[in-house]
């Protein structure tokens, strides 16, 4: 029980230390835009999208998305985005880059020549993302609206605006995020203005539910199949 205790105490340390760092040196630098009317933040909504969030952490499955990064210039840059979880393991690809996830350490691996190149990150322990937005709002460094609902890729999506409340902001939520989810929880369209200006969105194609860790792995093992076994 203690070490259960200690460790969740770090989780969230960590968690509380990102977030006031973000809030102290994270400004937007907007002061000088003319300001929009911005709709009010909805504690309902927060509380909805949360167990949203957390029921598709709990799933398991695999999706392929459409991924757009629209530069500050205006200049767009486009590639295909899989991303898929079961259990504790999750795997996200995006063009020549991985993120491998094995409930125990985070990898990041880069594609050069060919060859993956696949490290153990530096990053602390992963936090979920529903629990990350969930602490923001109760700290009052973002609120969230409901947008209206959507079909993508042939499902349902609810879909809610994330915005700031102060000048801080989140690297993974920047200074504006559209989020639409299926009715489990999967993230089926997503779209983030980031500080310096690059807007990146996501929209699925196709999603499969209930698979595997062994799916998982071969996903893993496609990055770069001449390389040695996916860490277990």
């Amino acid at each position: 029980m203690k070490r259960g205790r200690l460790a969740l105490d770090r989780r969230v340390a960590a968690l509380l230390f990102s977030l006031a760092a973000v809030v102290l040196f994270v400004t937007v630098g907007v002061a000088a835009a003319p300001s929009l009317p911005s709709p009010q933040p909805d504690a309902d909504a927060a509380r909805d999208l949360v167990a949203l969030m957390r029921d598709g952490e709990a799933r398991s499955w695999m999706t392929t998305y459409d991924f757009t990064r629209t530069l500050a210039d205006g200049r767009a840059l486009g590639e295909t985005m899989r991303e898929a979880r079961a259990d504790d393991m999750r795997v996200l690809i995006a063009g020549s880059s991985m993120t491998f996830d094995n409930g125990e350490r985070v990898y990041d691996c880069t594609l050069v020549d060919t060859r993956a190149e696949c490290h153990a990150s530096d990053r602390a322990e992963v936090i979920p993302e529903s629990e990350v937005l969930r602490t923001a709002v109760n700290t009052h460094v973002y609120g969230v609206s409901r947008l209206p609902n959507r079909i993508v890729a042939g499902e349902p999506a609810h879909c809610f605006l994330i915005l700031p409340t102060g000048p801080g902001v989140l690297p993974d939520i920047g200074t504006e995020k559209v989020v639409c989810l299926s009715d489990d929880g999967i993230a089926l369209d997503e779209r983030i203005v980031r500080s310096t200006g690059n807007t990146d969105e996501r929209v699925a194609k196709t999603v499969e539910r209930d698979v595997s860790t062994e799916q998982i792995r071969a996903l893993a093992r496609s990055f770069d199949p001449s390389a040695r076994p996916v860490p277990r």
